[in-house]
């Protein structure tokens, strides 16, 4: 999975100037053709920390342009689609972002299953795929993806 931190080219999004496909799929700096063979499942838009935008990678429409940026082929993806208004599931991106707007995540850690939509009044977390629910009653539910752990600590 590859994030892309458009804290800038969003704006032209919000202001009509530009499509979500354009300021997502972009041209992107430092991404090289190992980083694209290992993560480049997967392409999530990163807006203020929160996931606005997410396509299924194809590598064979992703191309490198002169300068060496890369320039990523892709279609809204419907599997990851439970994503999209999530936190940020890689490291969190200050204000202004960073000089490197391009982050590399393992897809396993973002959790391959959707989890079902939280029932009202309840609130919901999602970091690195594990997910945890709070239902108005106090009683919390934690989802967690195959290989990962958790430890519980009561008061």
């Amino acid at each position: 999975m590859i994030l892309v931190q458009v804290q800038q080219s969003w704006l032209s999004v919000l202001t009509g100037s530009t499509t979500p496909d354009e300021a997502v799929l972009g041209d992107w700096p430092g991404v090289d053709a190992q980083s694209l063979q290992q993560y480049g499942d997967v392409l999530l838009g990163i807006y203020r920390n929160t996931v606005i935008a997410v396509y299924d990678l194809d590598l064979a429409k992703t191309q490198v342009l002169p300068g060496g940026k890369t320039r990523f082929g892709g279609t809204p993806s419907t599997t990851w689609g439970h994503l999209l208004g999530q936190p940020n599931p890689g490291q969190p991106w200050g204000n202004d972002g960073y000089a490197k707007p391009v982050q590399y995540l393992d897809t396993r850690a973002a959790g391959q299953v959707a989890p079902q939509a939280a029932p009202a009044g309840s609130r919901r977390a999602a970091i690195d795929g594990i997910v945890l629910t709070v239902d108005p009653s106090g009683a919390a539910t934690v989802h967690v993806p195959a290989g990962r752990s958790v430890t519980v600590r009561t008061a």
